[in-house]
């Protein structure tokens, strides 16, 4: 095999099905590999960012990783951002990328595509960044980014093949995937935290991302101490929308209240960082007990008194045999009151935006998903009153916060899992990011429903001004018709003035044969 026949093998070995990208001048031996590979489709995007992007919204859905394949120098540039958010929100993500040919990296001849060091720019946006000098290397680079996503904090691995790497023969085998699960964690400091626990009088459990794998367990936990489950942005789907013991979104002040005044708190998959909670940190007046697969991220945010470093299912399963909590603790009735708190204090900035989100949440299936952008339909509206049936549903850019998100995580998560229901909600501004990959959804006839919340503007920014006391500036945006815009990519159009009618453009929408632009004139 070649280096790049050696690259499309493993990705075959390790389940990969899909796959993100552009071809390029300098990754046209890893196409030709990949065009003989009937068992992996290509997704060919409009641009290296939605490929990755489209990676990212694939890995939410499935917690799979998913993979982009990008050219050398503007590919990994172009991808960047979408890689960084990636790594802030721990979402495992294989980016491939070409690079020159191996004699030239970092002689600065100056290269078509040539970066001065494309290594330094992926340093900081991943958890691991090889650059493979030899075809026998291959395989082996492979295995070790999916060991890394199976047994770590499942961050990004960056795999570089220079042009000459790609073409020339090797003859060592292709490694099986690898079957590791994470270290199981210390007895000891299972007990210690479960003895914590289960003399605690009023139990509380903050759900994070790294929880989405470890449901049932954490359900099960919160059940046997009737302790109250709060989660972050990230941990959103993890308790149920209706469950008994859910406390909504630690971003409010209200919930963060409610945990500061908790005997104990369970930290489960999260480092409690400021994206986690906007209101300030965490001032616990109990114990914290924190569960992360991260050892260095245990204790950054908030003193630790019992740390367990370990895997969330693994810990969780742990727990369930040594933890007691046959006495009720009154979770229910503790739940409902940070429920309620936090709705009343939703509703400050939420109103407007109350009843087309319930609109959009009667219009999905019960079992959808949605992928948002930053924007104030998002973090006023869906964020704290949009209810979701499970994990895996939620595809928001909470860490990094970027702008053009939504619509190809969308189409990720919709490539993903063909069989469920997916909307993007996007604001204007956001949408005109990425909205050129709107040609995937049409040319993979995706029934994609895309909801924008057009008020012609950075709102948010523009109310952040007024905020600080000053007129909008540099915010207004000339957004283009968006009725042509659907109809030059192939896709449909509805605009709606009320939000019975989202209602019904969402339901028409899930059954067309490719994507809807619905918008939300927000400017009326």
């Amino acid at each position: 095999m070649t280096g790049a026949e050696a690259l499309i093998e493993s990705l075959r070995v390790n389940s990969v099905r899909h796959v993100f990208g552009i071809p390029s001048t300098h990754t046209l031996e890893i196409y030709r590999a990949l065009s003989r590979a009937r068992d992996i489709e290509h997704v060919t995007t409009t641009h290296e960012q939605g490929a990755a992007f489209m990676a990212d919204g694939y890995a939410r859905a499935t917690g799979r990783p998913g993979v982009c394949l990008v050219t050398t120098g503007p590919g990994v540039t172009n991808a960047a951002t979408a890689i960084a958010e990636a790594y802030s929100d721990s979402v495992p993500v294989l980016c491939i990328t070409a690079h020159i040919a191996s004699e030239d990296i970092g002689r600065g001849r100056g290269h078509s595509h040539e970066l001065r060091s494309q290594e330094d720019v992926l340093e900081g946006i991943t958890d691991e960044s090889r650059l493979i000098l030899s075809p026998d290397e291959v395989g082996q680079a492979v295995q070790d980014a999916f060991r890394r996503f199976r047994t770590r904090r499942p961050r990004p691995v960056c795999l570089a093949i220079p042009v000459d790497v790609q073409e020339a023969p090797t003859s060592v085998p292709i490694p099986d995937a690898p079957t590791e699960a994470p270290s199981r964690p210390d007895i000891d400091a299972v007990e210690r935290a479960c003895d914590l626990l289960s003399s605690a009088e009023t139990p509380a459990i903050i759900a994070g991302g790294g929880a989405q794998d470890a449901v049932e367990e954490l359900l099960a936990l919160a059940e046997r101490l009737d302790a109250p489950v709060a989660t972050t942005l990230n941990g959103k789907g993890v308790v149920p929308g209706g469950h008994r013991l859910g406390a909504s979104l630690v971003v409010y002040r209200s919930v963060a209240r409610f945990l500061e005044e908790c005997d104990v708190v369970l930290a489960v998959g999260t480092e409690l960082s400021p994206a986690d909670l906007w209101t300030g940190p965490l001032q616990l007046g109990g114990k914290l007990v924190q569960v992360d697969i991260d050892h260095d991220q245990i204790g950054r945010n908030h003193a630790v008194d019992s740390p367990v470093p370990g895997d969330a299912r693994a810990t969780l399963t742990m727990m369930l045999e040594s933890a007691t909590g046959s006495r009720a603790r009154a979770g229910s009735s503790r739940a409902a009151h940070a429920r309620d708190a936090a709705e009343k204090e939703a509703l400050v900035m939420g109103r407007p935006y109350l009843p087309w989100v319930r609109a959009l949440r009667a219009a999905m299936p019960a079992q959808s998903s949605l992928a948002l952008d930053v924007a104030m339909v998002a973090g006023f509206g869906a964020y704290p009153f949009y209810d979701l049936p499970g994990p895996r549903t939620w595809m928001n850019p909470s860490g990094l916060g970027t702008l053009g998100y939504a619509l190809p995580a969308a189409i990720g998560a919709k490539i993903a899992r063909p069989e469920r229901a997916v909307a993007a909600l996007v604001g204007d501004g956001g949408f005109m990011f990425t909205m050129s990959e709107l040609m995937v959804a049409a040319q993979h006839r995706l029934a994609l429903p895309v909801i924008i919340w057009n008020d012609r503007a950075f709102g948010e920014i523009g109310r952040l001004m007024r905020e600080r006391g000053f007129d909008p500036f540099a915010t207004d945006l000339m957004v283009p018709d968006l009725a042509t815009l659907a109809s030059a990519y192939g896709a449909a159009w509805a605009r709606v003035a009320e939000p019975v009618d989202l209602a019904d453009a969402v339901e028409v929408a899930l059954a067309a044969d490719g994507p809807t632009l619905v918008e939300v004139p927000a400017w009326s």
